[in-house]
């Protein structure tokens, strides 16, 4: 059985295409993500990066035409000095001066400690804090460990890091006070959950729909396993928990390839419903949450078709939320196919 709002693509390229804005999207190492580029409060932007070669775009919707305001490469010199020469690095956007805007790019290199922040002068890219030695005590010297932004205090601003190596149980969340990055929290597992499994993954999500990112989901694909924690002044404590269970919503958890991401599905201003995926199968559910129960708005496979013409019939598909609009909604879908010069962005009806 399917449920199938409807989605319609506003950009569609492929597969193969030829990218877009002139990044071809031909290497399996591109990534990418929304960022505000002009400190709007909107991620209205997109970075397109390709690890190991020193490439990295930024591009901008004007009605409809897309194009570079900032543009490295193949090759490059990366951005505001980082380099970008490893295949490791990866970034993301973040809030580093608190001030309700993810204007700032952080770029790192799992295994080798490396941690930069730039900021964003007019196009003109450089490091708030850069060091080869990890960040906040947490030294980065893992290939595995990953870093994401999150709502620690509850104020509407993505500006701690949670820090976290799965299969070891590592995980941190740091605060800053200018440069100067400390714990506030420093442990093994959190709010009962071990990260005892190299499949473990986390990310932030608005759970309640107040518009803040301030609660943890962490789950295990390949076990039904996902738990949503709340903090309570330094306190994780699990509002949803299966484990090892049966997913949630319907949806089973039991690929080892399933992805998961938060979403403005019904134009409110809030990532407070869930995205879960599975590449290469079609597959893909959105979550409502409601008082802790949560079921599909829109549910397609596994096996399904995927969604809004884009099939998910790769494994090296990847999908995430990105304000189109330039609304500060977060409610589009980005679908891109890394190696392939496929991607597609769409809406929903």
């Amino acid at each position: 059985m399917s449920i199938t709002s409807t989605f319609l693509p506003v950009y569609a390229q492929g597969d193969p295409g030829n990218g877009i804005a002139g990044y071809d999207l031909k290497s399996t190492r591109d990534r990418s993500f929304a960022f505000d580029y002009d400190s709007s409060r909107k991620l209205d932007h997109i970075v397109l990066y390709r690890p190991g070669t020193g490439t990295i775009w930024i591009i901008r919707n004007q009605g409809d035409n897309f194009s570079t305001v900032y543009q490295q490469g193949d090759p490059g010199t990366g951005i505001g000095g980082y380099d970008l020469k490893s295949t490791a690095d990866r970034a993301f956007a973040f809030d580093y001066d608190s001030s309700g805007k993810q204007d700032h790019i952080v770029l790192y290199r799992p295994g080798f400690g490396t941690i930069w922040i730039l900021r964003n002068r007019g196009g003109q890219f450089s490091p708030v804090y850069a060091q080869g030695n990890g960040i906040g005590g947490y030294d980065l010297e893992s290939s595995s460990d990953v870093v994401f932004p999150f709502d620690y205090k509850g104020t509407g601003n993505l500006d701690h890091l949670v820090l976290y190596r799965p299969g070891s149980g590592a995980i941190w969340i740091l605060n800053h006070n200018g440069t100067l990055f400390a714990p506030v929290y420093k442990g093994g597992g959190i709010g009962g959950y071990d990260l005892e499994s190299a499949n473990d993954r986390a990310f932030a999500f608005d759970y309640d729909s107040s518009g803040k990112l301030d609660h943890l989901a962490l789950y295990r694909p390949g076990k039904g396993t996902i738990w949503i924690l709340r903090n309570q002044n330094g306190r994780f404590t699990p509002v949803y928990r299966q484990g090892d269970g049966i997913g949630i919503g319907g949806y089973d958890l039991e690929s080892t390839a399933d992805l998961a991401f938060t979403f403005d599905y019904d134009k409110s201003g809030k990532l407070d419903h869930l995205v879960l995926y599975r590449p290469g199968t079609g597959t893909i559910w959105i979550l409502k949450n409601s008082n802790g129960h949560f079921a599909p708005v829109y549910k397609q496979g596994d096996p399904g078709v995927g969604i809004g013409g884009y099939d998910l019939k790769s494994p090296a598909d990847l999908v995430y939320a990105f304000d189109y609009n330039k609304t500060g909604n977060q409610d589009h879908l980005v679908l891109y196919r890394p190696g392939t010069g496929t991607i597609w962005l769409l809406k929903r009806m």
